[in-house]
């Protein structure tokens, strides 16, 4: 696993738990593994697992999927890696690949090593159903995300919205899908998700919204094609660890490494 932040805590716990399968942790690449030892953390002193920020020793180990939780700057460092020694990859800073001389670099590469880059739907739900709509042409999309202040704060929104003055929901940014997920990277890797699986990044439009009067996330993604269209409409809970992420993040990995390790897969 490449990252142990907040996301990849709760993802490890997972694993450890059995709630992802027959899937086994073995390795975890870490900026700050050696505060983690420091401060004696459990799983960064288990002898059985290499919990380190060494990324060639993270390398050595033997495992067959990488799983980045890490954000976008730890993907673009180590994915390549990953794959040109033929192991997969599940992603969860797909706003990276707004990048596109990375992101085909990475298709290319994987290709050439017989390797996979998989996608998670984080806090995207639908997704299998918009990417096959998607399919009959003509397609509209636009999502629009409200998060509590709380939310925004340590983002570019701070700088684009009073956050403390505000009263009322506040749209503080509208534009295309490319510029929300590279322009707010640990908060609007849905729209990468969203764009990548129906009518790529420029189509996609993207709403973000500061709400003062909400605990809650609230997401409203609006879907036309040919095949149909779809309204979907909900509320996420942030995650605990980190407000800016929604907590069902996490367990959309978690769900996704159980898939890879399992019979059946569902929602394919």
């Amino acid at each position: 696993m490449i990252g142990f932040g907040a996301i990849g805590q709760v993802v490890a716990d997972g694993i450890i738990a059995g709630r992802a399968g027959n899937a086994r942790l073995v390795a975890v690449l870490e900026q700050f593994a050696q505060e983690y030892r420091a401060a004696g953390h459990q799983l960064a002193c288990d002898p059985t697992i290499t919990f380190t920020e060494d990324a060639a020793r993270f390398n050595a180990a033997q495992f067959d999927l990488a799983v980045e939780v890490a954000g976008q700057e730890a993907l673009k460092c180590h994915a390549l890696e990953v794959v040109q020694r033929g192991r997969d990859i599940l992603v969860a800073s797909i706003g990276a690949f707004t990048d596109e001389v990375f992101f085909d670099r990475l298709l290319e590469s994987a290709a050439e090593h017989g390797a996979r880059v998989l996608l998670t739907s984080g806090a995207l739900p639908a997704v299998d159903w918009m990417s096959a709509a998607a399919l009959a042409g003509e397609g509209t999309v636009s999502i629009t995300q409200s998060k509590p202040v709380e939310s925004w704060r340590g983002t570019p929104a701070a700088k684009m919205v009073d956050l403390d003055g505000l009263r009322a929901a506040t749209c503080f940014f509208e534009s295309s899908a490319r510029e929300a997920a590279s322009r707010f990277p640990k908060s609007s890797n849905i729209t990468a998700m969203l764009a990548l699986s129906t009518v790529g990044f420029d189509e996609t439009k993207v709403r973000l919204v500061a709400d003062p009067t909400r605990v809650e996330m609230h997401t409203l993604i609006e879907f036309h094609s040919r095949a149909g269209s779809l309204r979907v409409e909900w509320q996420g809970v942030p995650l605990a660890r980190n407000p800016s992420t929604s907590a069902d993040v996490p367990l959309t990995v978690i769900k996704g490494i159980r898939n890879l390790c399992s019979t059946v897969h569902y929602g394919l």
